[in-house]
């Protein structure tokens, strides 16, 4: 059943403030979610440049082993 008297602008008056608080309440969930989107995205791209200076040091660490002798084996030179 609807209601008899359906004065919307008396009604909107009546329920202005609950009105003004769901209006709050969104557009603080909307902040909420962009400063969550802005902490990520700002700690992702934080995270990949530590992963490419591991990925460099370790680029780096490679190269100088290359030239080094391996542990373990055997030279003929003594006998």
């Amino acid at each position: 059943m609807s209601a008899p008297d359906t004065n919307i602008d008396k009604q909107e008056h009546q329920h202005k403030p609950a009105l003004l608080g769901i209006r709050g309440a969104m557009i603080f969930g909307v902040l909420m979610v962009m400063l969550l989107l802005f902490f990520v995205v700002d700690n992702g791209r934080e995270d990949m440049a530590t992963e490419a200076s591991v990925i460099e040091q370790d680029a780096g660490a490679a190269s100088v082993d290359a030239t080094a002798e391996p542990v373990g084996t055997v030279t003929t030179d003594s006998n």
